[in-house]
């Protein structure tokens, strides 16, 4: 069982970190997706490239330290108790972001990133200009339902929390 300083302690890493990295996820995708389509998508894909560069060093390890601090409240929680099983769902949700990323957004980030590294020429063989801006849209609002994904477990685990306090 942990001590009530270390539940609070991990009931406000595992909230603030799920929710702090949900709104910069979604910030991305509606700050940077319009600036990059207007720009000429072949200066677009090459930031577009670091933008996946960074994210992936930070994102992912920030969702499972929140889901990892929802885990061990999991843990530590009564039994079959429904707050073990709030806290097993904010767990899941906070670090459902990696299926998520896998399973529905690798073919789109895949696609751009395939045709940023042929520049012009992949361009061209995408289907031109408009099937870029329209691959750019979708990335952005999958992003965003990414962002929304880590932002529910937040949210689990922030009702979690209030309901442990009365």
């Amino acid at each position: 069982m942990a001590s009530p300083m270390q539940t609070l302690s991990l009931q406000v890493f595992g909230v603030s970190t799920g929710f702090v990295t949900a709104g910069a996820i979604i910030a991305l995708s509606y700050s940077t997706v319009p600036v990059f389509l207007s720009h000429p998508n072949e200066v677009s894909l090459r930031h577009l490239r670091a933008l996946f560069s960074s994210g992936s060093h930070i994102f992912p390890q920030l969702a499972t330290a929140a889901s990892t601090a929802f885990s061990v409240l999991a843990y530590t929680a009564p039994p079959a108790s429904p707050l073990r099983y709030q806290y097993i769902v904010a767990a899941a949700g906070t670090i459902g972001i990696a299926p998520f990323t896998i399973l529905v957004m690798k073919p789109t980030n895949m696609t751009l990133k395939e045709i940023g590294e042929q520049g012009n020429e992949g361009i061209k063989k995408s289907g031109g200009e408009q099937r870029i801006e329209e691959l750019l849209r979708r990335f952005g609002r999958l992003n965003a339902i990414r962002g929304g994904i880590l932002a529910m477990g937040a949210g689990v685990g922030l009702y979690a929390a209030l309901s442990q306090r009365n």
